[in-house]
């Protein structure tokens, strides 16, 4: 059964790299990367992955899905081929990534939400230097309500806004308990994620 699982992700794995031949280069080998058929049911698998459902599309629509894990939790982060297609077009245009890289992995490395707050917004500025701004148009509030679920946890509306806001002074100002500050973490930590696969395939269309 394990080698027929394993002949299947490999099989997945060369359809990818047909579809996407950049992605063979992908820079960040913490992500499990699939892909896969909008429209899929999850429930399937076994999990409960965050799904971004990036542009109103009918029918199945291919897509690829970068899988992470947030402490116990499996995380989907689930982008459009066409959206690839389009970033790896558009990484011409970027020419210095370094200091975004590092500020972004430092940020995912620490548990300081200013300083995640502050690299999301660096990532956004990224994002918009693509040409992409369609992707930073994100139902934020599903995303954190699907973390507060997935720990357990309420938040005030005030503070859901203020954490959709990226505002510094509600973070700052804020006392969480344990679960909460897993799920703001893993919320903030959800968006760090985001911008830096935007940024890996930035670096795998350049270096293919």
């Amino acid at each position: 059964m394990e080698e027929l699982e394993n002949e299947s992700s490999l099989d997945k794995t060369k359809d990818l790299f047909s579809a996407l031949p950049f992605m063979s280069v992908f820079p960040f080998e913490e992500y499990d990367i699939k892909l896969e058929e909008k429209g899929k049911d999850y429930l399937q698998l076994g999990i409960s992955p965050l799904l971004i459902d990036m542009i109103g599309e009918s029918g199945m629509t291919e897509t690829v899905s970068f899988y992470y894990y947030d402490n116990d939790s499996k995380v989907a982060i689930s982008v459009s081929r066409d959206d690839l297609d389009w970033i790896a077009e558009e990484s011409e245009r970027i020419k210095k990534m370094d200091a975004i890289r590092l500020t972004i992995d430092k940020a995912l490395e620490e548990d300081d939400l200013i300083q995640k707050s502050k690299a999301i917004k660096l990532g956004k500025k990224f994002t918009k230097e693509l040409g992409c701004d369609h992707m930073l148009s994100l139902d934020f509030g599903e995303i954190l309500n699907e973390f507060l679920g997935i720990y357990d946890t309420v938040l005030t509306s005030k503070i859901k806004l203020g954490l959709q806001k990226l505002s510094e002074a509600s973070i700052k100002s804020t006392e969480y308990s344990e679960r909460q500050f897993k799920a703001v973490t893993g919320f903030l930590n959800f968006q760090l994620h985001y911008s830096r696969i935007i940024l890996g395939v930035v670096i795998a269309a350049k270096i293919y």
